[in-house]
Parts: C-alpha cells; sequence; structure tokens
C-alpha cells in the first residue's frame, strides 16, 4: 500500500517533482583530437600520459554510476 493511499483522508494534496536530471553535452575545446592535444600541451601533460591524466576521472564516473 503506498503512502499516499493510506493517508489520503489526512492530505490536503501532493507535491511532485523530479528527483534527478541528466545532463547532456559536451566541452567545446575538448571535443576533437586537436583540441584535447592542444589542452594537454597547454597543462603541461605528454600526450602518451593520457590514460594517468584521466584514471581519476574515470574512477569518479565509474563509482557514481555505481552508486546511482
Amino acid at each position: 500500500m503506498l503512502l499516499t493511499d493510506k493517508y489520503a483522508d489526512k492530505m490536503n494534496g501532493m507535491i511532485t517533482c523530479y528527483d534527478r536530471m541528466i545532463i547532456q553535452g559536451y566541452i567545446p575545446g575538448w571535443s576533437y583530437a586537436e583540441g584535447m592535444t592542444s589542452y594537454l600541451k597547454a597543462n603541461n601533460i605528454r600526450i602518451f600520459d593520457f590514460s594517468s591524466f584521466s584514471q581519476p576521472l574515470t574512477e569518479q564516473v565509474r563509482a557514481n554510476a555505481q552508486h546511482a
């Protein structure tokens, strides 16, 4: 039984809303190879070190996806 059914006689109304949002998009400067290469160079990150650079972010995304 739903709480709204159980306590319907004591309720005057109900407020509903979204409990989460999905935002999709992209980062314009990173959405193509030359843009990402420029970002890495500007931050003194070698292209061959990209996997170690991106690993912490990858783990955060993975942990968040598994948590949800």
